[in-house]
């Protein structure tokens, strides 16, 4: 057998070779992120092997980039497995080369980690699969841009009208983002009438506020002790991150819309399991992909990277060591917000995080200890294709 080992890069790659005893098959050879380029890859495959049969690839989960490479070499009959940078850094590290890196030596070492070591046969997510785990990231990016935006708004805030945060419950719902639009500092605020004021509050909250509240916000505005330095680049700073809120909370919303159609077309059943919502249920089959790639359920635990480290010396060891974190932190996001909502909703996992907190556990082991059980349960939804039975 020949081990072919891939160093991916953006636009180019390097492939080397060794044989069973770890002896160089061919020269290490530097080839293009384009189709010329993979036929190359492909001539270089068949010199140095009788046909795809004699030969495993391998390559690092680097990126995306690794993907269209992936993909071509399986076309071509080639068997490609896709190695966790983790492993091949501790080949490295093991070949005393952990000062030493060009891509000869990169795809050597991809190489002989393969040569060496156990792997999981990978598979390329469908077109659906693939399509919502981009749908589900592209909202993750939406809603950590608008929380980015928000802490923004509230620090200009917090210095310009410091008293603000007291008069609205929540400085992002429709009242306070409608005054936010159009006069977001004190001087402003105090210099309109307060008819018009109590107006537009009433308009955004559906009369929920009226001549009251407005007489708070002037009242509050009047005294502000906020700065005044630079309030008119302050109050245009703020309206447009008002906006750009608004602009990207429509684009999330367009986003949710889609999962919410590739979740019923994929796997709906996840949301049987109380408190998970479409977009953490989504993202969870999105991240795991293909549930027959994984042998069980604690598979998925160690690929979320939420199972507990080892730290053993002789006759001792550590207990309630941290979790891993080596993983898809996508997944492991993903399982923590429903882990939340289930230890909320659903009576078992209630009782079991309740029985971790009186065993002295803070909240978010807790919590992550209810996210690994969800894995053993998406796991069992996904596999039986059965909707979530407690009494299971």
């Amino acid at each position: 057998m020949i081990y072919a080992g891939v160093d991916i890069a953006k636009t180019d790659h390097v492939i080397g070779s060794i044989d069973d005893a770890g002896d160089e098959a061919a020269r290490p050879m530097p080839f293009k992120n384009t189709e010329d380029g993979f036929e190359k890859c492909v001539s270089y495959l068949e010199g140095i092997a009788e046909g795809p049969e004699g030969v495993t690839v391998a390559m690092e989960a680097t990126g995306h980039y690794w993907m269209a490479c992936y993909a071509y070499l399986v076309s071509h009959g080639y068997t490609v497995v896709v190695l966790n940078p983790v492993h091949v850094k501790a080949v490295r590290k093991l070949k005393s080369l952990s000062g030493v890196k060009n891509d000869r030596i990169d795809s050597w070492l991809i190489a002989e980690t393969l040569r060496i070591g156990e792997y999981d046969p990978t598979r390329i997510a469908t077109d659906e699969l693939q399509s919502l785990k981009t749908l589900t990231r592209y909202r993750q990016s939406l809603k950590e841009q608008i929380a980015e935006t928000k802490t923004k708004v509230i620090c200009l805030m917090d210095s310009y009208f410091p008293e603000y945060a007291g008069l609205f419950s929540d400085m992002f719902g429709a009242a306070s983002t409608a005054l936010l639009a159009k006069s977001p500092l004190p001087e402003e605020i105090a210099r309109m009438k307060t008819p018009a004021l109590a107006k537009l509050l009433s308009a955004a909250s559906h009369g929920r506020m009226g001549e009251e509240k407005a007489s708070r916000v002037k009242a509050a505005a009047k005294g502000s002790v906020g700065i005044r330095l630079g309030q008119q680049t302050a109050a245009f700073e703020i309206r447009e991150y008002i906006a750009l809120i608004g602009y990207l909370e429509k684009k999330a919303a367009r986003a949710d819309a889609l999962i919410g159609e590739s979740l019923g077309q994929i796997e709906p059943l996840v949301l049987t399991v109380p408190g998970v919502s479409v977009a953490t249920g989504a993202q969870i089959v999105a991240e795991i992909g293909d549930v027959s790639r994984f042998k069980s359920a604690a598979s998925i635990v160690k690929y979320a990277g939420i199972n507990s480290g080892v730290s053993q010396s002789g006759s001792f060891e550590a207990k309630g060591s941290p979790i891993t974190k080596v993983g898809s932190p996508y997944l492991r996001r993903s399982l923590y917000l429903a882990a939340e909502g289930a230890r909320r909703f659903d009576p078992g996992l209630k009782a079991f995080y309740d029985k971790k907190r009186e065993e002295g556990k803070p909240h978010r082991v807790a919590v992550m200890a209810v996210a690994r059980k969800l894995c053993h349960i998406v796991y069992a939804i996904m596999r039986d294709q059965v909707p979530y039975d407690p009494e299971r």
